[in-house]
């Protein structure tokens, strides 16, 4: 069973700020929504660092992908002759 908490509370829990909670719902963090309106929400402080950490690897391996300029140029001058 899920530890569903207030954002406040999720946030005291995992160290991190009330704003990162919200930055990272609008990014796609996984949330349980209460209420028909939409607007009051619960967190699973579990599932949300795993998620968290999720990104954080996806980001690594994006910045491993990206080339400098110079190697960029010298893959280019390889490919022309």
């Amino acid at each position: 069973m899920a530890r569903l908490k207030t954002p406040a509370e999720a946030a005291k829990e995992l160290g991190i700020s009330r704003a990162t909670i919200t930055r990272c719902k609008q990014m796609g963090a996984p949330v349980h929504y209460v209420g028909t309106c939409g607007r009051l929400y619960r967190i699973d402080p579990d599932e949300l660092a795993a998620w968290m950490n999720a990104q954080g690897e996806k980001d690594k391996e994006e910045k491993e992908r990206q080339m400098t300029l110079l190697e960029l140029r010298a893959r280019r001058h390889a490919m022309v002759g």
